[in-house]
């Protein structure tokens, strides 16, 4: 799903609120717990900033051992 930088923002001012009930526009979202809420704001941050990100790339090194 796509997150908003707006709905990121609102989750986030629901977690410092202390209260387990994010609204956003129409949609009511009750949660379970705190950690609930970290693990979406996390997953929401990481779509936003995935997006922009370059891709990245490992390479492997190899000896013989000559």
């Amino acid at each position: 799903m796509a997150y908003t930088q707006s709905q990121i923002d609102a989750l986030k001012k629901t977690i410092a609120s202390g209260v387990l009930t994010f609204k956003h526009g129409e949609t009511l979202t009750q949660f379970q717990s705190l950690a609930e809420m970290r693990a979406l704001l996390r997953e929401m941050e990481a779509s936003v900033v995935g997006g922009t990100e370059a891709p990245r790339r490992t390479v492997a090194g190899y000896s013989s051992g000559l």
